[in-house]
């Protein structure tokens, strides 16, 4: 079974690694292969909008591409979303939910946020009403490490505490969707440093019962080494220490900086790759993306999609070549 063959792929990692644009070459990687995607945000966020230059964040579908999609949830227009679904009719969901008292509801009820948000990605992929868009795969961009992983639990938290109902027969149904590792699957992105590397190593420990859904781990910013295979730093400091010109004192700092830097990612990479197995009981491909000077370019996001693609397919670690 590929990534591919899932209908919901959720990105997480923690703030700052490149969830969002990760995702973003997640769905077109899918699109490619001839699949109506989305990528989804949560909490009004409005990262994808902002990255592919689009006016705001929307609840309704925006195209990035044909083929793509993104749409940015609320809590509110979830539950506006639920109550019709529920109640078919459009003046008793403004009726029953537009008022303080359900306000106040749905801010007090730890995990009912999460609940409504998740539930209606559940509803395009499985419960499709007739005016909603139809999508082969939905990826989400999650909210940073610690909210990503109670967003994996929250539907079964909240079935532990309802136990009957709407909301108890919503959250059982979520809850068997996510846990599902055919169905779901569990893309996390990292930095090529010691302490992030160290955080998703963490987070893998503490997925528990969801390890099974953890299918690929993205490195970002990867650097390339600027030397040509085979030729040794310390030998070509060497020789270019040697050279009279003036200018070479600030030249050898800047690329024993470089250097050191390289350093540095080799031992984190060396520590994912022998943690991950550790922490997960399993083997998953670990596959990089490059650094891109200025972050990530729209112009930029197909081939490296691509690329991404074919790494994840044949699992081998790699790092996008060219796209610096």
């Amino acid at each position: 079974m590929t990534l591919w063959s899932h209908r919901l792929i959720v990105v997480a990692g923690k703030g700052g690694v490149g969830r969002t644009s990760t995702s973003v070459c997640l769905a077109l990687a899918a699109a490619a292969r001839g699949m109506r995607t989305a990528v989804v945000e949560l909490q009004h966020m409005s990262g994808v909008a902002d990255l592919w230059g689009l006016p705001s964040r929307s609840y309704q579908p925006q195209q990035l591409v044909p083929g793509v999609d993104t749409m940015s949830l609320s809590p509110m227009e979830c539950l506006d979303d639920f109550g019709r679904r529920r109640l078919k009719v459009n003046a008793l969901v403004r009726l029953v939910f537009h008022n303080r008292i359900m306000s106040a509801f749905l801010d007090a009820v730890p995990g009912l946020h999460d609940l409504l948000q998740l539930g209606k990605l559940r509803n395009l992929l499985q419960e499709p009403e007739p005016y909603d868009p139809s999508y082969d795969l939905l990826i989400l961009d999650a909210p940073a490490t610690g909210h990503g992983l109670t967003l994996l639990s929250s539907a079964r938290s909240m079935g532990e505490m309802t136990r009957v109902g709407p909301f108890f027969e919503e959250a059982k149904r979520i809850e068997d969707m996510l846990g599902d590792p055919e169905h779901t699957a569990l893309v996390l992105v990292t930095l090529p440093e010691e302490l992030p590397v160290n955080e998703s190593l963490e987070l893998v420990d503490r997925l528990g019962p969801d390890k099974p859904l953890l299918q690929a781990v993205v490195v970002n910013q990867v650097l390339r080494d600027p030397l040509p295979p085979g030729v040794p730093w310390l030998r070509m400091r060497e020789v270019l220490a040697s050279h009279p010109h003036p200018s070479m004192g600030p030249l050898l700092a800047l690329a024993d900086e470089t250097a050191a830097r390289h350093r540095a990612q080799a031992r984190a990479l060396r520590l994912l790759r022998s943690g991950l197995p550790e922490a997960l009981g399993a083997e998953v491909p670990v596959v990089g993306l490059p650094y891109v000077p200025g972050g990530p370019r729209v112009e930029r996001c197909g081939a490296l999609a691509e690329q991404l693609a074919e790494d994840l397919d044949s699992q081998q670690p790699a790092v996008v070549e060219g796209a610096a």
